[in-house]
């Protein structure tokens, strides 16, 4: 089957020497005869292009690498909370992972108002801020304007191919994701636990990106290839 560059090159080319031929032939126009000829080339150029500038395999490894980082990170400090995705602060989604657990820990107001490095105080509180290997993806992604379950598709099964589907089921305090066929994962039980594993992980940053909310994720189920990813809005 041939690659979307290469259908929309076709294409272009079709368009082109029909144009350019009838504005040539029968309707004398040069000006539209040249745009025929331009459609031409510029569907030559198109079918040209390779089809994911990046591999997808190397994004995978990539986010694989960023994952094992932030794990060697959350063993340093031996963390067992539940991070907190913040809605994004200069268009990159931060999360903010507690290092005790304390029954008053800190609001999400305090943790916006936390000073953004690794180690910081929120409320008094100290905790980590992190940014989560999906952050970049999505701000670079550009789907602000795309419904939630839309973006989900977009950065899970088109730009990383990390699953084969996703669904999207939002109450209005909670958010399900159910993401099928999953086919990357890594051994990082800290931010599995913590974090999600890498799939669920960037979903909820496509959330907090989205919605402009803070969320945590509540529940993974793992069922053969498949994960449900419960998130709540904080």
């Amino acid at each position: 089957m041939p690659d979307r560059y290469i259908s929309l090159g076709l294409s272009l080319i079709s368009f082109g020497i029909v144009l350019a031929s009838f504005s040539y032939f029968i309707l004398l126009n040069t000006p539209l005869t040249a745009l025929g000829i331009a459609c031409v080339i510029l569907g030559f150029t198109a079918a040209s292009l390779p089809e994911h500038v990046v591999p997808r395999n190397a994004v995978k490894a990539m986010l694989r690498g960023a994952v094992l980082n932030i794990e060697a990170l959350l063993e340093e400090f031996e963390v067992h909370e539940k991070a907190i995705y913040l809605a994004p602060k200069d268009g990159l989604v931060t999360a903010f992972i507690p290092l005790k657990n304390n029954p008053k820990q800190a609001s999400v107001d305090q943790i916006y108002k936390a000073p953004r490095r690794v180690v910081t105080q929120a409320g008094g509180e100290p905790g980590l801020i992190i940014f989560p290997p999906g952050a970049e993806i999505v701000r670079a992604s550009e789907i602000a304007e795309a419904s939630l379950e839309q973006a989900i598709q977009y950065i899970l099964v088109e730009v990383t191919e990390l699953c084969s589907s996703a669904s999207v089921v939002e109450n209005a305090d909670s958010i399900v994701v159910d993401m099928k066929k999953v086919k990357v994962n890594t051994e990082a039980e800290r931010y599995s636990s913590s974090m999600g594993s890498i799939a669920t992980s960037i979903a909820a940053c496509v959330i907090a990106y989205v919605r402009k909310k803070a969320i945590s994720l509540v529940s993974e189920e793992h069922y053969d290839s498949n994960i449900t990813a419960k998130f709540s809005y904080e």
